[in-house]
């Protein structure tokens, strides 16, 4: 009663085609058509898309790729990383080679918070360890987790600690092998200073001027004559000349006197 004619099959093997019905493309081969399923079809209960493929095997030849594991594609996606990132370091330090340093200090003037901010130069490590070891930081923590954040902070405290330790050894050990020794450095320990009046009671303040003032030379007086060799002692009286004359200046000499 109307309608397109029935499809001719054959026992030798699928039809290659379909008739063209109306407007409608030709359907492909046998092979790779299904005919539909569910409760409108007669054919059971519908199966969802992914629980087919689960259960179909794995086509043999037909080009298709198994997945890759996790743990693969993120070791993959982690050496791209740091092959950028080690890149980036190579062209930064090309430019600062190229501007003697102004290309980093010029990113940092203009992008760095820290540096606007003057705590460029600060080890953010040395705060992170001092919040990990200090308990007043635990007094907000919420009870029912205090104990797993504290071993936590615990577990960081201890990272921290060896990074630290180790960098600061390794610090020693290139200033100390300047002068050939190994670390640990040798720790001196000095006693409290005494008070200079304590140490010389004897210590007058105008007698310590008065030397010093006749000690005070002229830059005439010290680039004159050999300056490899220490200046004369200052004369103080008048017989302290080279060519001082007994008896001419001085009372005690002159017999009339």
């Amino acid at each position: 009663a109307g309608g397109p004619p029935p499809m001719p099959y054959s026992t030798q093997g699928a039809p290659t085609t379909m008739p063209l019905v109306g407007g409608m493309a030709r359907m492909p081969p046998s092979s790779a058509w299904m005919p539909p399923s569910g409760p409108g079809w007669g054919g059971g209960a519908a199966v969802p898309p992914s629980a087919s493929a689960s259960l179909a095997p794995p086509l043999q030849g037909s080009g298709v790729q198994q997945p890759v594991p996790y743990g693969v594609v993120k070791q993959q996606v982690t050496d791209r990383l740091n092959m950028a990132v080690h890149k980036r370091h190579q062209l930064i330090g090309q430019l600062d080679q190229l501007t003697e340093g102004e290309y980093s200090e010029h990113m940092k003037n203009t992008f760095s918070a820290a540096r606007k901010a003057g705590l460029d130069g600060v080890d953010w490590r040395v705060p992170r360890l001092m919040y990990c070891t200090d308990p007043k930081h635990n007094a907000e923590v919420n009870p029912a987790f205090a104990h797993e954040v504290q071993e936590r902070k615990a577990a960081d405290a201890r990272v921290l600690e060896e990074q630290l330790a180790a960098e600061a050894y390794d610090a020693w050990a290139r200033r100390l092998q300047e002068v050939g020794k190994q670390p640990p450095p040798l720790e001196v320990v000095r006693r409290a200073p005494v008070p200079f009046l304590e140490a010389a009671p004897n210590y007058c303040a105008e007698e310590d001027v008065w030397s010093r003032t006749l000690e005070l030379r002229t830059l005439d007086e010290a680039m004159r004559g050999d300056v490899s060799r220490p200046l004369p002692r200052p004369t103080v009286h008048a017989e302290e000349f080279q060519n001082f004359r007994e008896g001419k200046y001085i009372k005690d000499d002159c017999p009339i006197a």
